[in-house]
């Protein structure tokens, strides 16, 4: 019997990456410089992605003056060059990557951002332990389809309703929960209800090997009990 998960897949921006504030630095100034006052409110709005949704947004905000493509590859190639420098972690990310690790624990990176993008963030950190990662264009649809969860489940040859998804937004959470994978959702700007197979947690660094093997054997044993 398994005593914990088979697998541990990470969202990426606001959940292993710090790197909401420099989306929300990146977007406000191009948008400035288009002429419009990009607002909190805009930003919550977009936060989960996908890109090609936030540039439809940003182009509505413009009154069409600048198309979806063109917004959309401005915003790529700015935060390409800005996560390529020194990605900056959530508190506990590294580490609990590490413990992983050590554990024998497989763990992967799936995100709703272009392959550019996570290509230039893995690049920055060399030192990672993601065993893959999973970006937009590596499949047809992304969050909050749950496409991007089951196809990295068929990258490591195991079944998604044994693995775990960290997520921090409810586009993430929709595409983690649809794929029929166990969550612990971390949120920053939102409110997450409780629910048989998510878990909400404040931090990475609240988490442990131990913490995983008792939440997984809970529900185990729920399961079991059905």
């Amino acid at each position: 019997m398994l005593k914990n998960f088979e697998a541990v897949f990470f969202d990426m921006d606001g959940l292993f990456l710090d790197s909401e504030p420099q989306w929300h630095e990146s977007e406000t100034q191009m948008m400035k410089d288009l002429g419009y006052d990009w607002k909190p409110s805009d930003q919550v709005h977009c936060l989960g992605g996908p890109l090609t949704r936030v540039a439809d947004y940003m182009s509505l905000c413009l009154a069409g003056s600048y198309s979806s493509e063109y917004l959309l590859n401005r915003i790529i190639q700015d935060m390409t060059h800005r996560l390529s420098q020194r990605p900056p972690f959530m508190p506990g990310a590294m580490e609990f990557s590490q413990h992983l690790k050590e554990a024998g624990m497989r763990h992967a990176l799936v995100s709703a951002s272009p392959r550019v993008i996570v290509d230039a963030v893995l690049a920055g950190i060399p030192q990672h332990n993601f065993e893959f990662s999973v970006a937009q264009g590596d499949i047809e649809r992304t969050k909050p389809f749950p496409d991007p969860y089951l196809h990295a489940a068929k990258l490591a040859g195991v079944n998604i309703e044994n693995c775990l998804v960290f997520e921090d937004s409810f586009t993430g959470i929709s595409a983690a929960k649809a794929s029929g994978a166990f969550v612990i959702a971390i949120p920053h700007y939102i409110e997450v209800p409780l629910e048989p197979r998510v878990r909400v947690e404040k931090s990475l660094t609240d988490l442990s090997i131990e913490k995983l093997e008792e939440y997984f054997l809970q529900n185990l044993s729920a399961t079991t009990r059905v």
